[in-house]
């Protein structure tokens, strides 16, 4: 299916701008010092506004967590509603841990989202380093159970936690079996003996059991990011790293030999990983593209078109590479771990973001976000990166979802620390965009829906279809909801959420510059 876009939908370019409100935000003293390794965005007290959860590495020598005088534990922060954020001093997710990444999901359709927490142990504590770090050392995954705003964990007991299961990377939310219950895809990293990544089916009441054999997955897949999208031929997966695509029909998972060749990987150096990946359609054709971000130096980031002649799912997914006319670098300076698909000036394109920046004397920031140019749907997109500025240099963060944090309608970065010298930025969008759309499902009550509409279609007529998803690229969690830009267009006339059972809800004649939410039945 082509999606013609409304020619009235784009304004006039407008430069994407940011700026660097950490302070005002609150975070800046809470995080100084942080490792930070793991980010994700979730409504915990369901009173609409993002809050926040931001994981580290809490295993380095003390003096590394200066100006802290040893290692932080993991921060949960409340946001207040007026842009600033309050840090939840006593939240059990604010342990020491190595966390490598987060994604809050409804994993028991009651409307609360669960937390679950990434943590890449290792077998052995290492005492030598203090009691903080020899415990943050073997600190395995988590999982909180969401009771009306209060996290409760429950990692020992609900079996998507197991000993066995140590160097995870990213977690995937996924209804791989259609059954209406999120599951869980733990990703682990090669960075360890005989490494596997594991998939736990929900059970329901926040039990899980290790099914990855029964469905199909590979006793060796190993990776760091991941992302899943909703293709004709069935649920589609791509773990990074180890660059394997997988389709998943009859709740068994098949990989698809002839992407192998088009997605392999052939590194420059020991350290030259995919890391990062996510899906979404950049040149407005409905069909899912996707983009890796990568974990080099140089990072060689890669942009794959969707093949229009799978659209009825009636061949294998097809994807083609082209990077060299996108107007993408052929190489970025540092690594670029995280990578994201967001329409940053509302103008109905999505844009390319990526977990980097020029980093400039003053110490203030530009981050690295690719603008869509637009152009004739099913075409080839071209993109137009940020300027740097003088006597600038290149840096990198490990995680950055994204988030409307203030409800302003344009799209924001949280970009998490590692290094000294630099800290963790909250972005605030200053772009000056068109008109938004933003749209979410809810839970009323328990239904057979996944949590908060993951996996599920919106589309607008005319301007083509997004997917609800949490999880994607690398070591991050975002908000269960899709961004439309508008540009000039004052409403569109129809918002369609699209149900699993082949059924859709609709609502007709929708203003811009609102927030619409669909109750699933």
């Amino acid at each position: 299916m082509v999606f013609l876009f409304v020619s009235g939908v784009a304004p006039e370019a407008a430069e994407i701008t940011f700026e660097d409100v950490t302070e005002e935000a609150g975070l800046r003293a809470p995080l100084a010092g942080f490792l930070g390794h793991g980010a994700a965005w979730g409504d915990i007290d369901g009173d609409g506004d993002p809050d926040l959860f931001v994981g580290g590495f809490a295993d380095r020598p003390d003096e590394e967590y200066a100006p802290k005088k040893k290692p932080p534990p993991n921060a949960l922060f409340e946001n207040l509603g007026d842009g600033r954020f309050r840090k939840i001093i006593d939240s059990p997710a604010a342990i020491h841990a190595r966390t490598s990444g987060a994604v809050f999901a409804d994993l028991d359709n009651d409307g609360w989202p669960e937390l679950i927490v990434g943590n890449n142990a290792k077998s052995k504590r290492r005492r030598d380093r203090g009691e903080i770090q020899a415990r943050a050392t073997t600190q395995l995954v988590q999982l909180f159970k969401n009771d009306k705003g209060t996290l409760i964990d429950i990692s020992r007991e609900c079996g998507a936690c197991p000993e066995g299961l140590l160097t995870a990377r990213n977690v995937m939310p996924l209804d791989y079996d259609d059954d209406g219950l999120l599951d869980l895809l733990i990703i682990e990293d090669r960075f360890t003996k005989n490494p596997r990544s594991a998939l736990y089916r929900n059970k329901g009441g926040l039990r899980f059991q290790d099914v990855t054999k029964e469905a199909g997955l590979p006793a060796d897949l190993f990776g760091l990011g991941a992302a899943v999208t909703r293709l004709p031929e069935g649920l589609a997966l791509f773990v990074a790293h180890s660059n394997r695509f997988f389709l998943c029909r009859n709740k068994r998972f098949e990989e698809v030999p002839t992407l192998g060749e088009t997605l392999a990987w052939k590194p420059l150096h020991n350290e030259d990983w995919p890391c990062g990946a996510a899906f979404g359609d950049l040149n407005g054709d409905g069909q899912s593209d996707l983009v890796l971000s990568i974990h080099g130096e140089p990072a060689r980031n890669r942009i794959y078109l969707g093949s229009a002649k799978v659209s009825k799912g009636e061949s294998p997914p097809a994807f083609v590479d082209v990077t060299p006319q996108s107007g993408l670098p052929a190489e970025w300076s540092t690594r670029v771990p995280h990578v994201e698909m967001q329409d940053f000036d509302n103008d109905g394109w999505l844009d390319l973001y990526f977990s980097a920046a020029w980093l400039d004397e003053a110490g203030e920031i530009t981050p690295l976000v690719y603008r869509n140019l637009g152009g004739k749907p099913g075409g080839v997109p071209r993109f137009q990166g940020p300027t740097p500025p003088p006597n600038a240099r290149a840096v990198y963060f490990p995680a950055g979802p994204t988030a409307d944090y203030d409800g302003d309608g344009r799209v924001d970065l949280l970009l998490v620390n590692w290094f000294a010298g630099n800290h963790t930025r909250l972005l605030r969008n200053t772009t000056r965009a068109g008109g938004w759309l933003q749209v979410r499902a809810v839970h009323k009550t328990p239904n057979k829906i996944p949590g908060n509409g993951i996996g599920l279609k919106v589309e607008i007529p005319g301007l083509g279809i997004r997917e609800i998803a949490t999880g994607y690229g690398y070591a991050s969690g975002q908000i269960p909801m899709v961004h439309f830009g508008l540009g000039k267009l004052e409403q569109v006339d129809s918002v369609i959420l699209h149900l699993p059972s082949g059924k859709s809800l609709k609502r007709d004649g929708v203003a811009k510059n609102q927030v619409l939410t669909f109750e699933l039945p």
